[in-house]
């Protein structure tokens, strides 16, 4: 495995619990994703990389049944716990997305992912774009954001480099492996997907005002 185990997740959502925070962008993500989702005809939708589950939350606030996957037990515990307290329905679910995704062909109207499929190497990034085509239906859509090759230098200033496995893609010092995506390996990506749209975007610090993130947002639609 050249990226981070469950048990690195495991203990980053801990930390974070015991801290009292979360790893939580507020609406951040999926204030982009909603006129895509709402405007579609979109019902069922996965969060892949979910975390605590609170862009699935958010989702299943606005009327969607909302399906949250994660690698991090602790992160799917939780999520679960406030799903249950504010009386959400989302369903929880705990895999490896490097590997096949436990779902059925065509299961979901929509696979939705924020910042988490940046995570891989170029191999295994590549199966698992083909393994969210196989579970999105036909005119069904995927909507994410990923880090863009722009995010890089503004990253290794908080998380220095240990080593570059592939191009684009490295080691972090806390053993977190990260990829960047360009516009074209993107477009490579989706090559196989309909109506891709793809728009690049600086995030700002919200105390400094500095440049603090660079990432792409994307959507493709399925084909029949």
């Amino acid at each position: 495995m050249n990226y981070a185990a469950s048990d690195h997740w495991n203990r980053f959502f801990a930390e974070l619990k015991d801290a009292g925070t979360d790893l939580d962008w507020g609406t951040q993500w999926t204030k982009v994703h909603f006129p895509v989702l709402k405007s579609t005809n979109i019902q069922t939708v996965l969060d892949l990389g979910c975390g605590t589950g609170n862009d699935a939350l958010r989702l299943a606030k606005e009327g969607f049944t909302v399906t949250g996957m994660d690698f991090s037990d602790e992160a799917v515990r939780l999520g679960r716990m406030k799903a249950q307290k504010l009386g959400l329905g989302v369903q929880f679910v705990v895999a490896d997305m490097a590997k096949h995704l436990p779902f059925n062909c065509a299961a979901f109207d929509a696979v939705m992912s924020n910042v988490a499929l940046h995570m891989f190497s170029d191999k295994i990034t590549r199966e698992l774009f083909k393994e969210i085509q196989r579970i999105v239906r036909p005119e069904g859509v995927f909507v994410f954001h990923v880090n863009s090759t722009e995010d890089a230098k503004l990253r290794a200033e908080r998380h220095p480099i240990i080593r570059v496995l592939e191009p684009n893609y490295i080691l972090e010092h806390h053993g977190q492996t990260m990829h960047f995506f360009s516009k074209d390996y993107l477009l490579d990506l989706l090559s196989d997907w309909k109506n891709v749209e793809l728009k690049h975007y600086e995030i700002l610090h919200k105390k400094t005002g500095k440049p603090f993130k660079c990432v792409w947002w994307g959507k493709a639609v399925q084909p029949n």
